[in-house]
């Protein structure tokens, strides 16, 4: 493995710009690669196929969402033990996680290819795209053991400071994904199936290489197969953090159920622009977000060190970075909104016009959901997931939905649709803000008292 940045010694600004550049970088790939895939299906099967795979977006989202968010609670753990210099307990972690994650995975498969029709009839999927949106859902389901093992194995790493090796990962598997598209799609013709065999197949590429890489740690720090296990502590400790941060996670994304409902009785071109205009989301709300798994992971390491006055330093230096970014990719994506929405649609302006009014409700104001977004990060770093979970799922899950069936229906276009978006982010800052000094009071005095108990 490559020499891990130390978080708990010297600058840092420097060391968090150093773990967070890769950390970014792997997310813009992600994303330009799913978006390379929105492409390829746009240009060479059409908008329909398009629709039939944006129609999809929200509920694979809910359920990657709520799953993934036991990494966080293996992250932050594994950057505790890491942190702590504990290679025996880092290793209980891994063997764990890695095997919870896979049998989670396993799980999904079954009511997933059952539901998987009923779901996107009751999202009031178009009735033209709703074979394709179904067939594609069912295939694209068959990958998610190996997405849940590889978001474990990715998240250990990161919580030792190694945010190289998965950018490595994503670039192998997600060049690959682009290869495999173009020939499955533009040559063999497979439209929508053909997207997600080639997800299906580079995603099992991408876990392969992260066990790999876990296997050639230094010994003390090693995966061994034989040693899987699940231990009732450890999960317990995981879920503690990971299934509120899960819950939250699935909440948000909950959230754009019914508002894709609200965007299906729009018509096709509405989900084909919206569909389009994700991508630029995604390259905003994954740099941000990117940036906030640094401030856990930086927040857990110190924590798990007791170098607790150090975390100030990281949480102020984390909200310049991810403030900042979130204006400069912000402002990208409203003045190049209609180019970039253009490249997915060359030749439908109505839909193009659909995604560029999403495009401008959501990036003006994406620097407020890096502000919600750290304060949730710094709180998660210390093992306080609950809190901000149930605040979240107030302030942005139960206000769309109210906005989507209160206020939607008397201004139905996706600008009215979406400008829920920021509100809520402001609604969920200034309720986080109102709990954040006694929260972190109560678990630093937490952790300081458990900290005792072990030593003494």
């Amino acid at each position: 493995m490559n020499k891990k940045i130390d978080m708990l010694h010297g600058n840092v600004m420097g060391s968090l710009l150093r773990f967070s550049v890769p950390l970014v970088l792997t997310g813009w790939l992600q994303t330009l690669f799913s978006s390379a895939d929105s492409l390829v299906v746009g240009r060479f099967a059409g908008s329909a196929a398009l629709a039939s795979v944006g129609a999809t977006f929200a509920f694979v989202m809910l359920i990657i969402c709520f799953f993934g968010g036991l990494a966080a609670g293996v992250t932050v753990c594994a950057a505790n033990d890491a942190g702590a210099n504990d290679p025996e307990s880092f290793r209980e972690t891994m063997h764990v996680s890695l095997l919870l994650a896979f049998l989670i995975g396993v799980f999904i498969l079954i009511p997933g290819e059952c539901l998987a029709g009923t779901v996107l009839r009751t999202m009031r999927a178009p009735e033209d795209i709703i074979g394709g949106a179904a067939l594609y859902l069912r295939l694209y389901l068959l990958c998610m053991p190996a997405q849940m093992v590889y978001n474990t194995g990715a998240s250990l790493m990161r919580a030792r400071g190694d945010s190289r090796h998965p950018l490595i990962f994503l670039a192998v598997s997600g060049a690959a994904n682009l290869i495999l598209n173009i020939v499955f799609v533009a040559v063999f013709r497979w439209d929508v199936a053909g997207v997600a065999a080639a997800t299906v197949i580079t995603q099992y590429l991408s876990a392969f290489l992260a066990i790999r890489a876990l296997r050639r740690e230094e010994e003390a720090w090693r995966l061994d197969l034989g040693k899987l296990c699940l231990r009732r502590e450890k999960i317990g400790k995981i879920l503690r953090i990971g299934f509120p941060a899960g819950l939250q996670a699935a909440m948000l994304a909950a959230s754009d159920i019914p508002l894709q409902t609200c965007v299906n009785s729009l018509g096709s071109l509405a989900v084909s622009g919206n569909a389009a205009a994700l991508n630029i989301d995604g390259l905003i709300f994954v740099t941000i977000e990117n940036l906030t798994q640094a401030c856990t992971v930086f927040t857990g390491q110190c924590v798990g060190a007791g170098a607790f006055e150090r975390t100030k330093t990281v949480r102020r230096d984390s909200l310049l970075i991810t403030v900042s970014a979130g204006m400069i990719c912000g402002a990208i994506g409203l003045v190049f909104r209609y180019q970039l929405v253009g490249l997915f649609l060359p030749e439908t302006p109505e839909a193009v016009a659909y995604g560029a009014d999403r495009a401008r409700a959501v990036a003006t104001f994406a620097f407020i959901y890096s502000v919600m977004g750290i304060l949730t990060a710094f709180l998660r770093g210390y093992g306080v997931s609950l809190a901000p979970a149930i605040i979240n799922i107030f302030a942005l899950f139960v206000f769309r939905l109210i906005w989507a069936f209160a206020y939607f229906p008397r201004h139905p276009s996706l600008f009215h649709l979406y400008i829920s978006y920021p509100i809520g982010w402001l609604i969920a800052i200034a309720m986080l803000l109102a709990i954040y000094r006694p929260t972190l009071r109560k678990a630093r005095e937490r952790l300081e008292r458990e900290a005792r108990e072990r030593a003494g």
